[in-house]
């Protein structure tokens, strides 16, 4: 009798610790439930963050690639320009020739300021290229820690960075035309 009592006792110690291990459990699955409830909330979170970083890049990718388009066009207008520039300061070198001494001198007068308004125009171009060099190497940067397919934008920023490495060559062509054009006129003037 007093062993079943013992038994009973022993049984009951037995429950008591399963009760309390059952407790634990239920309290474990408690609170890994509620940090499941944070992790879906968070996950939620992230794709909203990350669906309307995608719409904010597609949307700087169309202006890049407008940027392009325009930057293209401009060079090629640039580069008609610089043949028309050419043709009309060989022309209108001629005809001063022939004028007198001030209207030589109005004549150079309106050369200048043309020239310093399409070198106003040139370095606000070069301006909103070099802006927008320090938008593509962010962007460079954002690429990184996308995935893998994402890097094609990388690819497409070195392009960029090519182009406006061009544009500052044109640019240096440009100066040293206009300084032998300088030389040219000068030495017309003095003969």
């Amino acid at each position: 009798m007093f062993q079943k009592i013992k038994g009973l006792m022993q049984l009951k110690e037995d429950i008591d610790a399963v009760n309390a291990n059952m407790e634990e459990s239920s309290r474990i699955i408690s609170e890994l439930k509620n940090e499941l409830i944070s992790l879906k909330k968070d996950f939620g979170e992230l794709n909203k963050n990350q669906d309307e970083f995608l719409k904010n890049f597609k949307e700087n990718l169309a202006v890049i690639k407008n940027l392009r388009e325009d930057f293209g066009k401009e060079v090629y207008d640039f580069r008609l320009l610089k043949g028309q520039l050419q043709r009309k300061i060989l022309d209108k070198f001629e005809e001063e020739l022939q004028k007198d001494l001030e209207v030589n001198r109005e004549n150079l007068k309106k050369d200048a300021d043309d020239y310093n308004d399409l070198r106003k125009k040139v370095a606000e171009t070069l301006s909103g290229l070099s802006l927008t060099s320090g938008e593509i190497n962010k962007f460079v940067e954002i690429s990184r820690s996308i995935k893998k397919e994402d890097f094609e934008l990388t690819k497409f920023a070195r392009h960029l960075i090519d182009m406006d490495r061009e544009k500052l060559e044109l640019m240096r062509k440009i100066d040293t035309l206009e300084r032998l054009v300088s030389k040219i006129r000068r030495s017309e003037i003095i003969r």
